[in-house]
């Protein structure tokens, strides 16, 4: 029978270069991910070797479910007709005030809760400490698919628990952890924030939400939150003590213990322009039953300290996750895509958006996980490169998922063929979370403008550059490194107040470029103490002060100097 179409003989319906193109899924993402790969050897190398081998089979093992089957159930839950509701009422006119959500986005979410990668420490099996080496390397893996309604709920699970851990009386302890935590809770990162309001923003103490002393200890909350990330069985909130302007931390279950829904209304969900696999909603307290976090004067503080502080590390964890991935379908494509007769990624201009791409998730990668260190080793520092690294990992990955889109052409901004524009409005949404640019920057000024931690920062960045400059090979990189770190110190030493803050993001931007490229000769160095001559580190310090050239007016010097050769630039794509 003749086809009326004779499709079988149309030229243009013939297999071409991409025919077989699937993208990355299939691929164990941790497998693949040489710098994280780094990052677990080089930070757990004083484990014991049983629970060395136990993280990285742990990591490996997430790594190919990533890559697998919460690929498909994170691009299958993210449809029309697929994302979260709200349900008012059940059959019996009762109000519940249920968020539903689609059983691709609940069987995620479930898959990550009980591998442990927020809550391993509750699991009887693993006989090790559950370290922050750990969650966040499990963090990142779990971003590679984009915030996917899963890991923006992550973060403020894993905010409930350490705050839980830290201030919460022995009784909520008991009550809430098996809750958020619990190897067999049926919540899986149910756990929300409910902060901003619409006439505070982030300026939390101009809220009007206020508290009330009740009976048996609890507090009664009435006013509004403008926007309450994750809706769910649980969530810190925010309130003014009643005639005061003290604002406490308050814990709210959804049902209180007498079986009744607390007293919120979700008013509706939010448009926004990404992260929608979860919701976020608006909600009226009406009489909510809430018990106090930790001491109520202490509220702003303790808010910032273990719920914020987790949070941020949180963005700079997914934005290293995100970009990670724009630069493997980036990358990937190029494998398979022809131009003129060769493959896109032989194209020395296609070649060289790879390996910037690569440098610039990688420099992500590296600061996190430093500042990690730091932070378990007590070091200044790390009190700023915490609000450094949330504005600068988050604009970041908005511009990398950007260019990755730019990378594939038409093909980039088709949501059905790559996870590049979903994970591209995630990254914007990440950039607002927890403090816009001008608002985050402006702690890191708090940061520096304080002479320990200050003192701290130039302590650890310096010294990187004066053992580099040993190296004949490093010392243009770390003469570069030496002048941003000189003129930020100069500016923050010798600039009035009103300047420091009129340019706080380009004292941020200063202070990330000698940082990274800091970064990336300790790398260079280390490499050497383990008896290598070179190392491919050597390349991307280079690429990175190639970069700050471009984009940072306070990089002087001769660009060309800076400039990889195809050879290194080959490298530094194929690692």
């Amino acid at each position: 029978m003749n086809h009326p179409l004779r499709l079988a003989e149309n030229p243009g319906l013939a297999p071409y270069d991409v025919s077989s193109y699937r993208g990355n899924r299939g691929k164990n993402f941790y497998d693949l991910d040489k710098v994280l790969q780094r990052m677990v050897e080089r930070y757990s190398a004083d484990y014991e070797p049983a629970h060395k081998r136990a993280l990285a089979l742990h990591l490996q093992g997430y790594g190919h479910i990533v890559g697998g089957i919460l690929d498909e159930l994170t691009e299958a839950s993210h449809k029309e007709g697929k994302y979260g509701e709200i349900v008012k009422y059940d059959r019996a006119g009762n109000r519940i005030d249920l968020v539903v959500y689609s059983p691709e986005q609940k069987l995620s979410r479930k898959i990550s809760y009980e591998y442990g990668i927020v809550n391993l420490d509750f699991h009887d099996e693993w006989k090790f400490p559950f370290t922050d080496l750990h969650r966040y390397s499990l963090a990142y893996l779990a971003n590679q698919n984009g915030e996917g309604g899963m890991t923006c709920p992550l973060a403020m699970t894993e905010g409930m628990i350490n705050v839980l851990k830290a201030i919460g009386t022995e009784e909520q302890k008991k009550k809430y952890l098996p809750l958020v935590a619990g190897k067999d809770s049926p919540s899986h990162f149910m756990a929300g924030q409910y902060v901003t309001e619409r006439v505070g923003g982030s300026n939390v103490g101009a809220n009007r939400t206020v508290a009330t002393k009740g009976e048996n200890g609890k507090w009664i909350l009435n006013g509004e939150k403008w926007f309450c990330s994750n809706p769910g069985d649980l969530w810190v909130t925010t309130a003014k003590i009643e005639g005061t302007d003290t604002v406490g931390l308050f814990l709210v279950p959804r049902i209180k213990d007498n079986g009744e829904l607390n007293g919120h209304h979700i008013l509706r969900k939010k448009d926004i322009i990404g992260s929608k696999g979860k919701l976020t909603v608006e909600v009226v307290y009406e009489d909510v039953e809430a018990e106090a976090l930790g001491r109520p004067a202490h509220g702003i503080a303790n808010l910032i300290r273990y719920v914020i502080r987790t949070s941020r590390v949180h963005v700079a964890v997914a934005a290293a996750g995100m970009s990670r991935r724009a630069f493997m379908e980036a990358l990937e494509y190029s494998r398979f895509r022809m131009a003129y007769g060769k493959k896109i990624k032989d194209f020395p201009a296609y070649s060289r958006e790879l390996a910037e791409l690569r440098i610039l998730y990688a420099i992500q990668v590296l600061l996190i996980f430093r500042g990690i260190d730091w932070s378990g080793k007590g070091v200044l520092a790390e009190q700023l490169t915490t609000p450094l690294m949330k504005y600068k990992t988050s604009s970041l990955s908005s511009q990398i998922t950007h260019r990755a889109i730019m990378a594939l052409g038409g093909s980039g901004i088709i949501g059905d063929y790559t996870c590049l524009p979903r994970l591209h409005n995630d990254c914007i949404i990440n950039e607002t979370w927890e403090g816009t640019h001008l608002i985050i920057t402006d702690h890191a000024l708090g940061a520096m403008n304080r002479a320990k931690i200050r003192d701290s920062f130039i302590l650890e960045v310096g010294k990187n550059f004066e053992e580099a400059e040993k190296y004949g090979e490093l010392k243009s990189v770390a003469e570069l490194g030496k002048t941003l770190l000189s003129r930020w110190a100069k500016d923050l030493e010798e600039k009035p107040r009103e300047w420091k803050e009129t340019y706080r993001v380009d004292l941020s931007d200063l202070a990330f470029g000698a940082l990274g490229l800091s970064e990336f000769l300790e790398q260079a160095v280390h490499d050497r103490k383990e008896g290598n001559r070179s190392s491919l580190f050597d390349s991307f310090a280079k690429g990175f002060a190639g970069y700050l050239y471009r984009t940072l007016p306070e990089a002087k010097g001769d660009y060309e100097t800076m400039k990889l050769e195809q050879e290194e630039i080959t490298k530094i794509v194929e690692w």
